[in-house]
């Protein structure tokens, strides 16, 4: 007896072996049967799949939906691009485990980068606080949680831009191993942020170690890409965890051509005993918060310290000056305002925007923080396709989009990173099979973290599940017009439900908070 019978589909199962002809039976939550089921086996429903693939459920390895799921459940700009499970945090922003004081400095500090908030209730503490409250509401998408670094520093230590001492990294210890006790999976680390980038290498070894895993944002991905890789290598051998590099891409004109080096070295440490992978999002554009773009001194006292700064004519000009860096300006393009002085500037150039407001990039960035209270993003045009496509073929290289919930015009990955990559560098480009591309999204995600049950079609695993046309699958989502969703997608299943039937969204909250320390 079978809910779901979804019948002569081309099996793509998630190992990266090759694609098969098969029925796939589901009952319940789990699948029960692949392989040639008769006509006359008794399902409550069947669907016939010929002609398009049937994979597992995408796992987003690289995601900041922490808020988004709170605040819209359903989570359609993940689930409607076949993504059943989420990754995060990621990048070391987020929001537990937590002090009252140290919430309110994120909630504060990172809000502009994680979107709407409306009716979420910020009153948790602990990580079980926070899974607790994504079990009894409900979710569209299952989610695999990290434990943010700079949630634990700055409950520790604020925003000091300075070493850690041995009694707060034994607090910080302390709230990574209660954090994995209750079900967290391992660490994020996002060292080019503020005040994570003050951590020393102790700091992040001895963290590490305890959470057993770690996915960083590397110190830098410009100029110094290779000493922060070299770093992150580091970190992992004395740690002796895996390391994940999170959106492994190499800005700049300098790193044009160069991705087969920063290859190299990932390989020479495999091959020394570090168990190092990456994962990247199809694009050759970035996004995240303009006060990233400050210099870490500036953001010592937390958020209203910042805002302080920033409405003192001194110190403005002092964070004015650290801006006027001679940087090309014309790859950033502002994101994710809201006020009525800078929303009609959203998808513009720094220069082109400043230009409007009639003030050099520097004096509109100081502004632009004021009024819009920190929170505004901006997308940087300055990565390579030719390094894209390299680092897409190394076998220990995984999807993730990285996609940021804000509205306006934000980055088109929050959309469209999955059917991207089938669409671009598998159907047209052919740059990777679409095999080793499901693998990518799915087993290879699902064995690095160690996930059970999930990530691969097989008898017993969750019924987590997207159909799609091979020959159909694309984004129209775009910089200009970024929140649409995708075409050739018609289905996609989560513990057995349906979240998307036939192109539209059923609206179903079937998500599972998967904990690390509760596995069968």
């Amino acid at each position: 007896m079978f809910d779901l019978i979804l019948r002569n589909g081309l099996v793509v199962d998630g190992s990266g072996d090759p694609a098969y002809t098969a029925d796939v039976g589901v009952c319940g939550d789990k699948i029960t049967a692949i392989g040639v089921l008769p006509p006359e086996a008794d399902t409550t429903d069947q669907l016939d799949c010929a002609g398009m693939v049937v994979a597992p459920g995408f796992i987003d390895i690289h995601t900041h939906a922490d808020i988004a799921l709170l605040a819209h459940p359903p989570h359609l700009p993940k689930v409607m691009q076949g993504i059943t499970t989420e990754v995060f945090t990621n990048c070391g922003l987020g929001f537990a485990p937590a002090s009252g004081e140290g919430l309110a400095i994120q909630r504060k500090y990172l809000i502009g980068l994680f979107g709407d908030s409306e009716g979420v209730d910020w009153e948790w503490r602990s990580v079980a606080d926070l899974l607790t409250i994504y079990e009894k509401q409900g979710i569209g998408a299952n989610i695999v949680y990290l434990i943010p670094h700079g949630s634990v520093r700055v409950s520790v230590m604020g925003m000091e831009e300075r070493i850690s001492v041995e009694s707060e990294l034994k607090q910080m210890e302390a709230m990574v191993l209660q954090g994995m006790e209750e079900g967290a999976w391992g660490l994020s680390t996002g060292l080019w942020y503020a005040p994570m980038k003050s951590a020393s290498l102790e700091e992040t070894v001895r963290l590490s170690r305890i959470a057993g895993f770690f996915a960083t944002h590397q110190r830098d991905y410009e100029n110094g890409i290779f000493p922060a890789t070299e770093e992150s290598v580091k970190i992992a051998r004395e740690a002796h965890v895996p390391v994940q590099i999170s959106h492994l891409q190499m800005n700049g004109p300098e790193n044009k051509g160069k991705a087969p080096q920063i290859l190299d070295l990932l390989d020479k440490a495999r091959e020394s005993g570090v168990d190092v992978s990456c994962d990247i999002y199809p694009y050759t554009a970035g996004s995240t918060l303009v006060q990233a773009l400050l210099p870490g001194w500036a953001a010592v006292d937390g958020p209203e310290g910042l805002m302080k700064l920033l409405s003192d004519q001194k110190q403005l000009k002092r964070i004015e000056a650290s801006l006027d860096d001679n940087r090309d300006w014309s790859v950033y393009f502002l994101a994710g305002a809201t006020s009525k002085k800078n929303s009609p500037l959203e998808g513009l150039s720094f220069p082109a925007a400043s230009r409007k407001r009639g003030m050099s990039v520097p004096e509109w960035i100081g502004a632009l923080l004021q009024e819009e209270s920190l929170q505004a993003c901006f997308i940087h045009h300055n990565a390579h396709e030719e390094n894209v496509r390299d680092i897409m073929r190394w076998r220990h290289q995984m999807f993730g989009s990285d996609g940021l919930h804000l509205t306006g015009k934000s980055h088109p990955r929050l959309y469209g990173a999955f059917p991207r990559a089938l669409a671009k560098y598998v159907r047209e480009e052919k740059v990777i099979t679409l095999e080793d591309a499901i693998w990518k999204m799915t087993g290879a995600p699902a064995s690095r973290l160690g996930i059970k049950g999930r990530g691969f079609l097989k008898v017993g695993y969750a019924a987590d599940i997207v159909v799609f046309n091979r020959d159909e699958i694309d984004t129209p989502a775009t910089f200009e017009n970024p929140s649409l969703f995708p075409s050739g997608i018609p289905y996609v299943l989560c513990n057995g439900v349906p979240v998307k039937w036939n192109n539209s969204s059923t609206g179903s909250i079937p998500g599972k908070v998967l904990r690390k320390n509760q596995q069968n």
